[in-house]
């Protein structure tokens, strides 16, 4: 059991070598397009929420 956890640790450090880590401008630029995308995603959701609910209001009463 042991010898297994140590064999898992060895090659996922092996692995983790052959990764290419991104730069701080990618880190910088991605998180941006995602803070973006979430911003325009929870606008068209609530525009789309007010415009239902607006519906449904005329509906109902």
């Amino acid at each position: 059991m042991f010898n297994k956890i140590v064999t898992y640790v060895k090659e996922a450090r092996e692995e983790l070598k052959k990764v290419t880590w991104p730069d701080r401008d990618e880190v910088t630029s991605f998180t941006m397009v995602v803070i973006v995308s979430v911003i325009v995603v929870s606008l068209f959701l609530w525009l789309v929420d007010s415009a239902l609910m607006s519906l449904v209001k005329k509906v109902i009463g």
